[in-house]
């Protein structure tokens, strides 16, 4: 599976999602062994290590949809009690015990995105 920064990164900072490299896998029950062990036992464990440089407590929210792109991938969330300021920005989980769903939107510069994927990729 491949790791990719979400372009909605307000309000979860650090908030990523892995994709399938099978274009023929669109479901759960499609996922190999393989596939499974590499996201669970690899992606999201070096991904929860790399968000602590954003947040020091957070809970993790795993969500696998397809609703809108019916191509097997899994989003990483980070929800967390505590606001966190980065490069001038607030960043504060409007629903720390709910559904993450729906949010505020905050189109962030590309230069700040590249900025934190780099901050998480070399913690990875």
């Amino acid at each position: 599976m491949d790791l990719y920064l979400h372009v909605n990164q307000f309000p979860y900072l650090g908030r990523r999602y892995a994709w399938t490299k099978r274009p023929e896998a669109s479901e759960v029950s499609d996922m190999t062994k393989s596939e499974k062990d590499e996201l669970f036992d690899i992606i999201v464990l070096s991904w929860e290590r790399a968000v602590t440089f954003f947040h020091e407590k957070f809970r993790t929210n795993f969500v696998i949809l397809g609703n809108d792109t019916p191509y097997l991938h899994a989003h990483l969330i980070p929800r967390f009690q505590q606001p966190k300021n980065y490069e001038e920005i607030e960043f504060i989980d409007p629903n720390p015990k709910g559904n993450y769903a729906p949010y505020p939107k905050k189109e962030i510069l590309f230069i700040l995105l590249l900025k934190i994927k780099e901050e998480l990729t070399k913690r990875m």
